[in-house]
């Protein structure tokens, strides 16, 4: 486009004035005007010159930005990301942008006078001139994609988009590069297929439900599954909701909606379908919010599903095998506990939760068992240690089994069962232990031994036997530390009662004498009779000042408890010689110290209690009847 300059100067302008009034030929009509006439004529020429001059003014102004749209248009042409070519009816190119110019891949100087056929792969030129033809004959646009050859480079593809202009302009082609977009297709693509292959190798389906328009479309593979139609994939949301469980489609419901409302953005949910056979299949749901609309709304969910029916089966079969398991543990009268590798007791049956309840030890699960077992039941240090070792053999697998050879007595005293580990050889490394009660057993077994180690005539232990426990009590006390007192009891004047009143009268007072000293023994005392009117007790774990105590009130309940025979009460007391463990070497030795206690007591008065303690003065004062010395 070519703009008219404005005259340089006022006096241009004047004589271009002159020139188009000669040309009107009124000059004349000028020379009859007289004065006012011509005056005012002036005035109007002054006012026309101004009104000119501000014409000119604007005229320029515009001149101005016009000139500028036009170099912005040119930058746009020239720098558009479209490349524009124009070419005749002989296709020969007759103007193109820069960006054109790029894509042809030269200069546009060299480029002007050439055809763009030549520029174009030759498989694709008989698509091309169809197109130009097309744009010409139709007069519509014509879009398609060519490739662009330029010697030694790869060919670029190309959008292209014909226009018919006329004849005697000819074509405008618009190119845009779509190689890039064609590299990210072609990425896309082997992402897709990735996908697809990664999802059909663990068995997973897709689903896309877009929420505004109420459309789901499911994989192949889950449509056959349901058993509707393959070839129709899109559903509406409620189609696919009647296929689910109603025992399940609450909870899948409120995931959906919870995603939906902007609670949560993904979901995870187990639930079954019912299928068109009638068939139920469990499967695993995956969701996500891809999408969402201004005020938070989902308006695109996807995810993928798979069968997990197998799983399920196996659940199921693994549920059965555990209940059947425990069922046979709860048939099963010992105690059983199961350990895992930690010591911890991880699964018990019904007969070990029964005396838990009993002995008040709470819930085992969780518990360290050993440290449970020390805690409620065994007392004796040496036993814990045995069993903390079998324990360890057994896990470390140098042992097959570990059975502790003798029944641990509770810390009741009224409770004896026997403890055996067994590995499972699994790979968590578990352990069973079992206890059973041998509290009849032991029972049974105690009485028997109580009748071959009791006095027949007073019930008391024999002298063998109670030596002999005797002497197991002060190897335990030697060991462990603990205090130990040893009373030596003899009725006094004896000879008298069985002479005075006959040796059945005696036989009864023996009785009598030991009813009424174990009545006052804890259930822990020995009561022994050494021969003929001779006792022994044995206080295990006493102190002397408990040992004092009780052997006063020994002497207190004889005193008061005479004893019936055919309505005659015989009236007897007792002397006492006591002893504790310090440093002696057997009980024997022990016992001989009681003996020579008891001795002193007879020549003291009887019916009294001395004591031989060897770490307090050897001369021991002589006391009064019921009186104690040292």
């Amino acid at each position: 486009m070519v703009f008219r300059k404005n005259p340089p100067d006022t006096a241009a302008l004047h004589q271009l004035a002159i020139a188009r009034l000669s040309r009107r030929q009124r000059l004349s009509d000028a020379a009859a005007m007289d004065l006012p006439q011509v005056q005012h004529l002036l005035e109007e020429l002054e006012i026309h010159q101004i009104e000119l001059e501000l014409q000119n003014e604007d005229l320029n102004t515009a001149r101005a930005q016009l000139e500028h749209a036009l170099n912005q248009s040119n930058e746009l042409y020239d720098f558009s990301p479209v490349g524009s070519v124009l070419i005749g009816t002989d296709g020969v190119i007759t103007k193109l942008n820069l960006s054109g110019a790029q894509l042809l891949g030269s200069e546009r100087a060299r480029l002007l006078g050439s055809k763009l056929g030549l520029y174009v792969a030759e498989p694709k030129r008989a698509q091309f001139n169809a197109m130009l033809e097309r744009a010409r004959v139709e007069r519509e646009a014509q879009t398609g994609e060519l490739l662009l050859q330029i010697d030694g480079l790869v060919p670029l593809p190309a959008q292209v988009k014909v226009v018919w202009i006329g004849a005697a302009v000819g074509w405008q082609v618009a190119l845009i590069d779509v190689s890039e977009r064609r590299r990210m297709e072609a990425q896309l693509r082997a992402s897709e297929e990735r996908l697809t292959l990664a999802l059909a190798a663990v068995g997973d389906w897709v689903w896309d439900w877009q929420v505004s328009r109420d459309e789901v479309t499911i994989s192949e593979e889950y449509a056959q599954l349901l058993g509707v139609s393959s070839e129709d994939l899109v559903h509406p949301a409620s189609e696919l909701m009647r296929f689910i469980h109603p025992d399940d489609k609450p909870q899948l419901m409120k995931y959906l909606q919870d995603c939906i409302s902007g609670i949560r953005e993904r979901y995870s949910v187990e639930y079954r379908v019912v299928c068109q056979d009638g068939s139920r299949k469990w499967l695993l749901a995956r969701g996500a919010v891809v999408l969402r609309s201004a005020d938070g709304r989902a308006l695109r969910l996807v995810g993928t599903l798979v069968e997990i029916s197998r799983r399920k089966q196996i659940e199921a079969d693994l549920l059965a095998a555990a209940q059947f398991q425990q069922a046979v543990f709860d048939s099963i009268s010992a105690q059983i506990a199961v350990l895992d590798q930690a010591c911890s007791i991880v699964q018990t049956n019904a007969a070990w939760q029964d005396y838990a309840t009993q002995f008040d030890f709470g819930a085992s699960l969780g518990q360290d068992y050993l440290a449970l077992l020390a805690r409620h039941f065994v007392v004796d240090p040496a036993t814990m240690e045995a069993l903390a070792a079998g324990m360890a053999a057994v896990a470390a697998g140098d042992a097959p089994r570990f059975h502790f050879p003798e029944p641990v007595q509770c810390n009741c005293g009224r409770y004896w069962f026997t403890i055996k580990f067994t590995p499972v050889h699994d790979a968590a490394h578990r352990m069973v232990v079992t206890h059973e009660d041998v509290s009849d057993l032991k029972r049974a077994e105690l009485a028997s031994v109580a009748l071959a180690n009791v006095d027949n005539l007073t019930g008391a232990l024999s002298r063998q036997h109670f030596l002999h426990l005797a002497e197991q009590e002060l190897a335990r006390s030697q060991r462990y530390a603990l205090p130990l007192v040893v009373l030596m009891l003899d009725l006094d004047h004896f000879k008298q009662v069985n002479d005075s009143h006959g040796h059945s009268a005696g036989d009864a007072v023996l009785k009598g004498f030991v009813e009424t000293v174990q009545s006052v023994l804890r259930e822990s005392d020995v009561l022994g009779r050494i021969g003929g009117e001779e006792f022994a007790v044995l206080l295990p774990n006493t102190t002397q000042q408990g040992g004092i105590a009780l052997a006063n009130r020994i002497l207190e309940s004889v005193r008061s408890s005479p004893v019936d025979i055919g309505g005659q009460r015989i009236a007897y007391t007792a002397s006492i010689g006591a002893a504790c463990l310090t440093k002696q070497k057997s009980f024997s030795e022990l016992l001989s110290q009681c003996d020579a206690a008891l001795y002193q007591a007879k020549h003291g008065g009887r019916d009294r209690l001395e004591l031989n303690w060897q770490h307090l003065p050897a001369q021991a004062a002589v006391a009064e009847p019921g009186a104690t010395t040292a």
